[in-house]
């Protein structure tokens, strides 16, 4: 593990860094960010809450020019874009963005309240970022593919070096799927779940575990899916978000974070047949 001041990284593979932010998220605790070094480039996926100096950090890590990306564009992802420049982003997370990044937003927030006096902020710049966007690194490529679900927006990176999948927020131990605007109904990421079945990758890096995940849980998640029945769902744990008109239970297996086994999603009670949407989780693989 390597320390620098607010932040600290783990090597989960050959020039993967998977680094620990700070500020704080509901659910599992934490929020991480990653670093894909390449011979000639490297590739920072997302930049936390914008606390402290997280470019200095990164150059720390690396002397290879960096090129930004996000998952998606929560508070706890791209807060810290305006240190960088110019950002990729989906553009149906844009607006989202926008809101989420913004100063106010971050000082009103649980996460980033702390930590008042270290938020960095600026102007930054998007870029479209689109299925397919390659990242040539040198001695390997890093392959951005939508993942919708968590956000509209959401987007994956595939690694070809090490085949590892950086999911965000969206292929996780369980994945929020609360915002009717923002996020999308449970056939649309069960959808996602077909569409990334399709790539070729090995383990899943997500945003809030701190070890790589089997790719079978993308099989795990997608069982759980099929079988949502609302009637089961309950108060979701380790859970402190406040949604004017939104009633968040959540549909899991396993007993809490602490069981390897908890997987599952939250969803909004209050607009259970918008969720829905068409429910027709046919399987055509």
């Amino acid at each position: 593990m390597r320390e620098n001041g607010l932040f600290s990284s783990l090597k989960l593979g050959d020039g993967v860094y998977h680094t620990l932010m700070p500020g704080k998220t509901p659910g599992p605790g934490r929020v991480y960010s990653s670093l894909i070094v390449g011979s000639k480039r490297a590739l920072l996926i997302d930049t936390g809450y914008g606390i402290g100096d997280y470019r200095t950090y990164i150059e720390s890590l690396t002397d290879r020019p960096v090129t930004v990306v996000n998952t998606h564009g929560h508070i706890d992802h791209a807060s810290g874009n305006c240190q960088f420049g110019k950002v990729w982003l989906n553009r149906e997370d844009w607006e989202l963005a926008n809101w989420h990044t913004s100063l106010e937003m971050r000082r009103s927030s649980e996460g980033s309240a702390d930590f008042c006096e270290l938020l960095r902020d600026g102007p930054w710049e998007k870029l479209p970022l689109e299925e397919g966007a390659v990242f040539d690194l040198g001695d390997r490529t890093v392959t951005a593919h939508c993942c919708a679900g968590h956000t509209r927006g959401s987007m994956s990176f595939l690694d070809s070096k090490t085949r590892f999948l950086f999911t965000g927020d969206n292929i996780t131990r369980r994945v929020l799927l609360l915002d009717s605007i923002h996020s999308t109904t449970l056939p649309e990421f069960y959808q996602t779940l077909l569409d990334t079945e399709k790539l070729d990758f090995e383990k899943i890096v997500a945003a809030h575990v701190p070890y790589l995940i089997p790719r079978s849980w993308l099989g795990k998640v997608k069982t759980i899916v099929k079988a949502f029945d609302p009637a089961k769902g309950k108060p979701p744990i380790c859970f402190s978000l406040r949604l004017p008109g939104i009633h968040p239970l959540e549909y899991t297996v396993g007993r809490d974070f602490d069981d390897p086994e908890y997987c599952g999603f939250v969803f909004d009670a209050e607009h259970l047949e918008e969720f829905l949407g068409k429910k027709n989780f046919s399987d055509p693989l």
